[in-house]
């Protein structure tokens, strides 16, 4: 029989080591149990939040935001990191995981929208903003799939966001005709308007006679009401082609048009 040296521990020795080690290991087996387990939890948690609809208004300043919970993205990586170390992950986590770049495609895609309507939105100007009031709506309405009915596991989000684009386009070409006539061929004749003088002062040193000077105001005042009378016809055309293009705007057959009172 094979004799150890005096100085080796015996046996009884290690029981403390090993049970100390069982322990530590029941310890780590329960912990990473436990926490597996509440991360199941969290993860039918967050993808709950993917039953949510697309955008959402705030109730105090009344803006859109995206609706879309961080949480996914958090449960997305923490699946990745789950994933690489081998530990299996929960079926529900595995579809989430695999429709990533759709989630994260989609949300961007809003987000450009949302910036794109206060972007298009803040060009109107402040005299028009009441004519152009059925328009908003008629935008608000291509919108509103997104707030009422359409989630983010709906499965016709593209084509939403095709007609929202389409919606933005046609909407800012809209406003940029409105601005263009109002600048260009309104205001401009406007302010020529006012710098009209009606009285025609000589700079030299000639003196005139009463009738001389009458009658050179005479000619002077014909010539400027000429020109007074072409820019109030081309002010005139520019305000009914303002109303023809505002009123030619096709609306959703659920939006009033403007009013005549508003016209």
């Amino acid at each position: 029989m094979e004799q150890f040296p005096p100085e080796f521990p015996k046996q009884r020795d290690y029981k403390k080591p090993v049970k100390q080690y069982n322990k530590i290991g029941y310890t780590l087996f329960s912990y990473e149990y436990l926490w597996r387990e509440k991360w199941i939890k969290e993860v039918e948690k967050a993808k709950a939040g993917l039953q949510a609809t697309l955008i959402i208004r705030h109730p105090d300043n009344m803006k859109l935001y995206v609706n879309f919970d961080s949480e996914i993205l958090t449960l997305i990586r923490e699946a990745k990191c789950l994933s690489r170390i081998g530990i299996d992950i929960p079926e529900s986590a595995k579809i989430v995981l695999l429709q990533e770049e759709k989630f994260k495609h989609y949300n961007n895609e809003l987000q450009f929208v949302l910036r794109e309507y206060d972007r298009i939105v803040n060009k109107i100007r402040p005299n028009t903003k009441s004519l152009l009031v059925p328009h908003l709506e008629d935008l608000e309405y291509k919108l509103r799939p997104g707030m009422c009915t359409l989630t983010w596991t709906s499965m016709n989000i593209d084509g939403y966001l095709t007609h929202v684009h389409q919606g933005l386009a046609k909407l800012e070409q809209l406003i940029i005709n409105i601005n263009d006539i109002m600048e260009n061929r309104i205001e401009n004749n406007l302010k020529t308007l006012s710098k009209t003088v009606l009285v025609n002062l000589p700079q030299d040193a000639q003196t005139y006679t009463l009738d001389e000077f009458v009658e050179m105001q005479e000619e002077w005042i014909a010539v400027e009401s000429k020109k007074l009378r072409s820019k109030n016809y081309e002010v005139e055309g520019a305000v009914e082609d303002l109303i023809q293009t505002i009123c030619s705007y096709q609306l959703d057959q659920h939006v009033e048009p403007i009013s005549a009172e508003e016209i």
